[in-house]
């Protein structure tokens, strides 16, 4: 797959009503980001670029990623405020749902109708995510009987679920010995999710923190199929619900 240049022009970001896979890429980021409600700066965002499947050719040094949010700031998509935090303008926040929807439906079609592995998962839905037409998004709609959510607990845009439950909270904010379901795991980091994969830390199954040591930075859970340990920076990133 070719790579996408840094100094991409701006006039093709428009072919065919759609914006160019760097953009897209943005505004996922972006809109993953506001779905967390973190504003984030160009530093920060630079940070979760750098998380993308290299296969997405992104330049992820913070001049760059400073021009296209120059660049997305002339075509409207995004402002940058007195703080120097990025927010999206009412086009952004619509181009970032479209991408969201299409990615997090890709996802859903490569684990529920091919089988493949979360870990597999996000990097080839961001394969698909440019090329889904409106036909092809619709037809997937249909054939996955409408989902709601990604495969890693993350709403999908247009479906009317919200962007969180309002009884979820952080696994790190959880109680000792109390029983909760998980919501949302990262899907950025390979390595990572393959450990959460194979302790079974994943949407819709259960947890429970066994021991918390905050001065060690360290939770040990109990799930249904092991008991292990996880760092608090980790634990950050899973949002659970109590157990009905």
């Amino acid at each position: 797959m070719p790579k996408h240049s840094d100094t991409h022009d701006p006039s093709d970001d428009l072919s065919h009503g759609r914006h160019s896979p760097v953009t897209e890429n943005y505004l996922l980021s972006l809109y993953n980001l506001w779905e967390d409600v973190e504003i984030p700066t160009v530093t920060e965002l630079t940070d979760t670029l750098k998380a993308l499947p290299s296969t997405e050719g992104l330049g992820t040094s913070v001049p760059s990623v400073a021009g296209m949010i120059r660049r997305m700031q002339k075509q409207g998509l995004v402002e940058v405020g007195s703080d120097k935090r990025i927010r999206f303008t009412d086009q952004g926040l619509k181009g970032g749902e479209e991408i969201a929807r299409r990615h997090r439906l890709a996802e859903c079609l490569v684990v529920e109708l091919l089988g493949m592995d979360l870990r597999e998962a996000h990097i080839e839905a961001h394969q698909l995510e440019h090329g889904m037409s409106p036909t092809f998004e619709a037809k997937v709609m249909e054939r996955l009987g409408h989902p709601n959510k990604s495969p890693f607990g993350r709403p999908i845009p247009g479906t009317g679920q919200p962007k969180a439950p309002s009884n979820a909270t952080t696994l790190d904010q959880g109680g000792i010995n109390t029983p909760y379901l998980i919501e949302r795991i990262p899907e950025e980091d390979p390595k990572l999710l393959g450990f959460l994969s194979d302790a079974e830390i994943i949407p819709n199954h259960n947890i429970t923190i066994v021991e918390a040591t905050p001065y060690l930075g360290v939770l040990v859970v109990s799930t249904d199929k092991t008991q292990t340990s996880i760092g608090y920076t980790v634990a950050q990133q899973i949002m659970v619900v109590p157990a009905s």
